[in-house]
């Protein structure tokens, strides 16, 4: 891997893996709809990085998929946590998106999809990436139905890919929607929330440096035409995480048990978490506590 295309790189997760990538010594091209964020402003400093600050739908992408081996898609406008509403239009729009990305993949130019334990749905017992698949959300619909049409189209067109079903991600810059985030806002500031929201995965929990290693392991693999579970190996993390953050009172009790298996990914990729908890929730914290003093000056 010597030149990623990355969208969706002014995200949560987006910016984690282009700083991964970048210090790897790895050009990146990132593309966002979102024009001067922060993070990209802090990225931008790097000789190897370049931003395109538009819909992907907007633009020619010929001229950027240069030279580029390797192709990131994390761009998904909807939350995971977006109620039932326009299907046919959100799953239109992130469907012509997809295909017009798949367009420039080839023999030597292979697609990492990020999905997500969404696509399973909740059920009971163990589950693996041959697992049955019933998304109840319609994140978890339209990123199954990404899913399918990669497998669709890379049999007929011989490209390869790889699809990462990660659980929920936390971190320093995690989404407003996101529990943790919640609970640490209401926690370290003024604005108290009146009622907590939950995460649509709480089946397992991944810091967010884990993730972009997960994926930058996946671009440099030699491994095509797979899914991988990417797992913490801990089925409680979640848990663990409101404890850490003294939250424990707040009850979000699963009404069935299930447990995503992330074995394929170590003994393939090579992947294993290492970020603690205890660690990773005062990254998080900190990084907020940041945010919000800069905020004031």
């Amino acid at each position: 891997m010597k030149k990623a295309f990355v969208t969706g790189a002014a995200g949560f997760i987006g910016f984690h893996l282009c700083s991964r990538l970048l210090n790897e010594e790895i050009d990146v091209i990132g593309i966002d709809m979102a024009e001067s964020p922060d993070r990209i402003d802090f990225i931008a400093r790097h000789a190897g990085f370049q931003y395109v600050a538009s819909d992907i739908n907007d633009v020619d992408l010929k001229p950027y998929m240069h030279g580029c081996d390797v192709i990131f898609h994390l761009a998904c406008s909807v939350k995971p946590t977006a109620q039932w509403a326009n299907i046919e239009d959100e799953v239109q729009r992130h469907v012509s998106v997809l295909k017009k990305l798949l367009s420039y993949a080839g023999e030597n130019r292979k697609i990492i999809y990020v999905s997500s334990y969404d696509v399973y749905g909740k059920r009971s017992g163990d589950v693996v990436e041959k697992s049955p698949k019933n998304p109840e959300s319609l994140f978890g619909l339209i990123k199954l139905t990404e899913e399918n049409m990669i497998q669709q189209l890379a049999e007929k067109h011989s490209f390869p890919f790889i699809i990462m079903r990660l659980p929920t991600v936390y971190g320093p810059g995690q989404p407003e929607h996101n529990t943790y985030h919640q609970v640490i806002s209401s926690t370290h500031s003024t604005e108290r929330k009146e009622k907590i929201t939950k995460d649509s995965v709480t089946e397992d929990l991944l810091f967010v440096d884990d993730a972009a290693e997960a994926l930058f392991l996946a671009g440099k693999s030699a491994s095509v035409n797979e899914i991988y579970n990417i797992s913490s190996g801990n089925p409680d993390h979640w848990q663990e995480g409101l404890k850490e953050l003294k939250a424990e009172k707040i009850s979000f009790t699963e009404k069935r048990k299930m447990r995503i298996k992330g074995e394929k990914a170590e003994n393939e990729l090579g992947f294993r978490a290492k970020t603690k908890i205890k660690e990773g929730i005062q990254k998080q914290i900190f990084d907020f506590m940041s945010r919000k003093s800069d905020s004031k000056k």
